[in-house]
C-alpha cells in the first residue's frame, strides 16, 4: 500500500485478471489498510450478488467459444446469444428470475419465432445462469421453470411416401447407401456423413455417433459431436444394413470420390441428393423424413421411449414422446380411412 501525494493511502489489486484501485483518506496506515479491506469485502459482496449481466454472459461466451469452433457459434448461438444479451442489458443477473425470462420468451413468440428457434434463446439463456451459478453470482438457476410458450409455429415432419420407403429398402448401390444408412439408423444428416470405419463394430453390432460434419459455406468441417451430450452415443446395426456395408472399407464410409478421404461437401450431397431423388422419381427425401422414418420404426417396433430417446440422442424426452405422439396420430388416421373404406 503506498500513500499518494494528496495524501490518501492506495492498494492495486489485480481481480479477475483486472487490476483495481482501492483509495482511502484515514489518517494512518493502519486505519486506511482497516478502510480498504471494508470496501473489498463491499466490493466483493456487490461482484458475487450484483453483477450486470451482460458482463457475466460475456464471460461466458468467451469460455464457451474456447471450447468449440467458431463455425458452431456462428450456425448455433451467435443470433440467440445477440437477442438475449441485448434484452437484458443494464440488468443485474441476480435480479433476473423466471417471471422476467418467461416476458422474454412470450416477447419472442408474439414476433412469430418458431418453437426451435424460442427453445435455442432458452437454451442460451440456461448455459449463460449455469454458468453464473457454478461462478457464484448467483444461488438459483431460475430458467428450468420457464416453459416455452404454447401454440408455437412449428414445422410437421412428415414421412417419406410409401414409394418412397420401397425405392429406399430396395437399393443401396453406391451413394443409395446414404438414404438407406439414414432410414436404418436415425442418424442426422451431419452425423451419417461422420461415419469412419472405426466407428463400426461389425462384431458387437454396434455404431459409435461420435463425431459429426458441419458445412462453413460449402467445406466440410469434421469435428467431435458438441450439440449435446446425448448426441454422442452408441446405434445399434441392424443386420440388414450390416448386410450391405463393405466391410472392409476405410476412412469416411460416404466420402467425395468413395476413396474415404474426405467427407461430402455441402454442394455434393445436395447435388447427389437431387440425382437420386430424379432418378427414382421421388418428390421428396430429406435428412429430417428419413429420421422420422427410423423414428417410425422404433414406435411400431414397440421400442420404449426412453429408449427411443437413447437411440435418437435426444436430450429432452418431450420431443421423442412429440415424435411418437405424431406417428400415434397418423396411423390412427390411417385407420379410421380404412374402416371407412370397409364394406362387409
Amino acid at each position: 500500500m503506498k500513500r499518494r501525494k494528496d495524501g490518501r493511502f492506495c492498494r492495486r489489486i489485480v481481480i479477475d485478471g483486472e487490476t483495481r484501485y482501492f483509495y482511502s483518506s484515514a489518517a494512518t496506515e493502519k486505519a486506511a489498510d482497516k478502510d480498504i479491506c471494508r470496501q473489498l469485502l463491499q466490493f466483493e459482496e456487490k461482484r458475487v450478488h450484483s453483477h450486470n449481466f451482460e458482463i457475466v454472459a460475456d464471460k461466458w461466451c468467451r469460455e464457451y467459444r474456447e471450447r468449440i469452433r467458431d463455425i458452431n457459434f456462428r450456425k448455433n448461438t451467435s443470433a440467440a446469444y445477440t437477442r438475449v444479451t441485448e434484452y437484458f442489458c443494464g440488468e443485474q443477473i441476480d435480479s433476473i428470475g423466471a417471471p422476467e425470462i418467461n416476458i422474454f420468451l412470450k416477447i419472442l413468440a408474439k414476433k412469430q419465432y418458431s418453437q426451435k428457434t424460442v427453445s435455442a434463446h432458452k437454451n442460451v439463456l440456461n448455459l449463460i445462469f449455469t454458468y453464473a451459478l457454478l461462478e457464484g453470482y448467483i444461488k438459483y438457476n431460475p430458467v428450468p421453470d420457464v416453459k416455452i410458450p404454447s401454440g408455437l409455429p412449428k414445422k410437421i415432419r412428415q414421412l417419406p411416401s410409401d414409394e418412397a420407403l420401397q425405392i429406399i429398402t430396395e437399393h443401396h448401390d453406391g451413394f443409395d447407401l446414404l438414404p438407406f444408412f439414414m432410414l436404418y439408423t436415425g442418424l442426422r444428416e451431419s452425423e451419417a456423413l461422420a461415419i469412419r470405419r472405426e466407428d463400426i463394430d461389425f462384431k458387437r453390432k454396434l455404431i459409435t455417433v461420435r463425431n459429426h460434419v458441419i458445412h462453413d459455406s460449402n467445406t466440410p468441417i469434421f469435428e467431435p459431436v458438441l450439440k449435446t451430450e446425448a448426441a454422442e452415443r452408441e446405434v445399434i446395426l441392424l443386420d440388414r444394413l450390416s448386410a450391405v456395408i463393405p466391410h472392409n472399407f476405410t476412412g469416411f464410409l460416404f466420402s467425395m470420390d468413395g476413396d474415404g478421404k474426405k467427407p461430402l461437401t455441402k454442394s455434393a450431397f445436395g447435388y447427389r441428393m437431387y440425382k437420386y431423388r430424379k432418378k427414382y422419381g421421388i418428390e421428396e427425401v430429406t435428412a429430417h423424413m428419413l429420421r422420422h422414418g427410423y423414428a417410425t420404426m422404433l414406435f411400431e417396433a414397440g421400442i420404449d421411449v426412453k429408449d427411443a430417446q437413447e437411440l435418437m440422442g435426444h436430450t429432452d424426452i418431450n420431443l421423442t414422446r412429440q415424435i411418437y405422439t405424431h406417428v400415434r396420430a397418423k396411423r390412427k388416421e390411417d385407420t379410421a380411412q380404412r374402416l371407412n373404406a370397409f364394406n362387409f
